[in-house]
């Protein structure tokens, strides 16, 4: 991506701006800017250990429960308005983790002796 995207804000005249700010004399933008940096790194981290320890799925779920409760602490903190619809939209997507994470515990706890747990957690037939 940086051989793609420093020719291409060079091109633009994006590149000395951001060279410029990243060494002007505000040690607050450059604070923010590190900051920001370590945060996406560490989400890096925290993607690939949930990916390397559990699986992608597990992973995908807790990335689609961050993301549904920072819609509704952007609802709530900043008094954004939603409508009917998507109201709804955000009761499918917790209704569809909720109904994933109750699966995977019905699994786990009557056993898998007629049901397989497929890559998803949700139960399947086994094939005999």
């Amino acid at each position: 991506a940086t051989l793609i995207l420093l020719p291409a804000s060079h091109y633009a005249g994006q590149l000395q701006r951001g060279v410029n700010m990243m060494f002007s004399n505000s040690s607050s933008k450059s604070m923010l800017l590190l900051q920001l940096n370590l945060s996406a790194s560490l989400g890096q981290v925290f993607i690939f250990l949930t990916i390397h320890h559990f699986s992608p799925l597990t992973c995908t779920t807790i990335t689609t429960t961050r993301k549904f409760f920072t819609i509704l602490l952007s609802v709530y903190q900043f008094g954004h308005v939603l409508g009917v619809w998507q109201w709804m939209s955000i009761g499918l997507v917790f209704s569809g983790l909720y109904l994933q994470i109750a699966a995977k515990l019905f699994v786990r706890c009557h056993g898998d002796e007629d049901v397989g747990v497929g890559e998803s957690g949700v139960g399947k037939k086994k094939m005999e």
